[in-house]
């Protein structure tokens, strides 16, 4: 037999951090046609994350219940089935009641429209015009701009390089007229806002796409004037998607952006927390089209990581901040089974704590999620609550609460996130004699929380 000795010394030396893996594609629905953008967010106030989507081929905005909290969905139920080449969809409380309303784009129709959530439990209303001026909407974000407490909406409009923004006049979603913040934003794909100033009120970030440019307009007075743009890379060859997060937890807002032509995600660097940007930081050169980025903490480190959405490869990938300033491992595979992919989002669809993705893709009309396996290291709340042991273990490991705590399930994962046994109910013992040498992660479920430990076969 393989000595496994001088491996188990090795990986006792070696701090544990924290270790994320996905699991297999599980499919929500297939569609007829063309799913674009996903979004997730309780619909129905149940306390799960239900998922959007804006499904073009068919002209519809659904929604998907997530039935018990875990990620079972329930069949479609249509919001709009009459919104031309829908392509973005997001959720935000618009008509201030604590529910969550929808609101869509139609590039074809040059519309940007919100469905109000009528009774908070998924029953919607009829198509509230936003703007019909934004000729091939296609950026979306929601944001107060105009610092009186509701939601405001932007927008980014690729036919008429607009970037541009809505008040909600009355809190109740009744939006005034367009305001354009630049109509010079060639084949813009892309807006968010963020403070990227430190003044505490809410700026916009773009994607300038056919003259290469991520930009930024800084709001002057909290009221939603904006400066003119300010420009953080004039040389991001088709950059088509931009998000702000602190990614060197310095406290202020950097900027990260997915560049198609060149294959790159890059960030920048907020130098001085005024928003004066470094030159650009490449996360990845090897992203060939490159559609989306997303940023969170994906391992439950601490530190922002970024997902991204390869459509050349048909690839979801994430890329671990290493040390919390900005240092990004080699890309790591969450997918390869989402054929024509355009769209990611990260939420916890399961209520483990940890972000999930979910996934459109057009050349498999697929909606789909991927269970993040996030496996924390040895916690000293774990430490307090179960004694383990033997650990190193040859054939049982015994479990035994220091409190009355009792055991729901057993869980035991592999150094690649592969689940390897499931146990449900109260056990005092896990039986390892068939399993083989290595290093394992045992997750003890209770009624209220989860605890992990690293446990050696030997």
């Amino acid at each position: 037999m393989y000595n496994m000795k001088p491996l188990i010394l090795i990986f006792l030396i070696i701090p544990l951090g924290c270790f994320a893996q996905f699991g297999q594609q599980q499919i929500i629905d297939v569609v007829n046609g063309n799913p674009r953008g996903v979004y997730s967010v309780d619909i129905d106030g149940d306390g799960s994350l239900d998922v959007l989507c804006a499904i073009s081929g068919e002209n519809k905005i659904a929604w998907y219940k997530n039935d018990d909290g875990l990620g079972n969905f329930a069949t479609q139920r249509i919001i709009t089935s009459s919104l031309q080449e829908t392509t973005t969809v997001i959720a935000a409380d618009i008509d201030g009641d604590n529910d969550m309303d929808v609101i869509a784009t139609s590039k074809v129709l040059d519309r940007i429209v919100w469905f109000e959530n009528l009774d908070g439990l998924g029953t919607f209303g009829t198509q509230s015009l936003i703007t019909s001026a934004a000729d091939g909407a296609i950026g979306l974000y929601a944001a107060d701009l105009d610092s009186d407490g509701d939601m405001d909406v932007l927008s980014a409009s690729y036919l008429d390089n607009k970037i541009a923004w809505y008040e909600n006049t009355d809190g109740l979603g009744t939006f005034g007229p367009q305001r354009i913040l630049t109509n010079s934003a060639l084949s813009t794909r892309d807006v968010y806002a963020a403070d990227l100033d430190g003044d505490g009120d809410m700026d916009v970030l773009a994607a300038s796409t056919a003259d290469d440019r991520v930009i930024w307009f800084e709001n002057l007075d909290g009221l939603g004037n904006f400066g003119p743009e300010k420009i953080i890379n004039n040389d991001a060859n088709g950059v088509i998607a931009v998000r702000a997060a602190d990614i060197d937890g310095d406290g202020d807002k950097d900027v990260i952006a997915a560049i198609f032509g060149d294959g790159k995600i890059s960030w920048y660097e907020n130098m001085d927390g005024l928003g004066n940007f470094s030159a650009e930081k490449v996360v990845s050169n090897l992203t060939p089209t490159v559609r989306l980025v997303q940023i969170a903490d994906i391992d439950k480190d601490g530190n922002l990581d970024i997902a991204a959405a390869i459509a050349g490869t048909n690839t979801i990938v994430w890329y671990e901040n290493t040390d919390g300033l900005g240092t990004f491992s080699l890309q790591k595979i969450i997918s390869e089974d989402a054929n024509g992919l355009v769209w990611i989002f990260l939420e916890d669809l399961d209520g483990d704590t940890d972000l999930d993705v979910i996934s459109a893709s057009i050349m498999d009309n697929k909606i789909a999620w991927y269970k993040n396996l996030t496996i924390l290291g040895v916690q000293e709340s774990f430490a307090e609550s179960f004694s383990v042991y033997p650990n190193p273990v040859k054939n049982v490991l015994n479990i035994v609460p220091k409190s009355d705590l009792k055991i729901e399930s057993i869980n035991l994962f592999d150094a690649l996130g592969r689940q390897v046994l499931q146990e449900n109910g109260e056990k005092a013992t896990v039986d390892f004699t068939d399993i083989s040498n290595g290093i394992y992660f045992l997750k003890l479920q209770t009624q209220s929380n989860t605890f992990t430990i690293k446990i050696i076969k030997e």
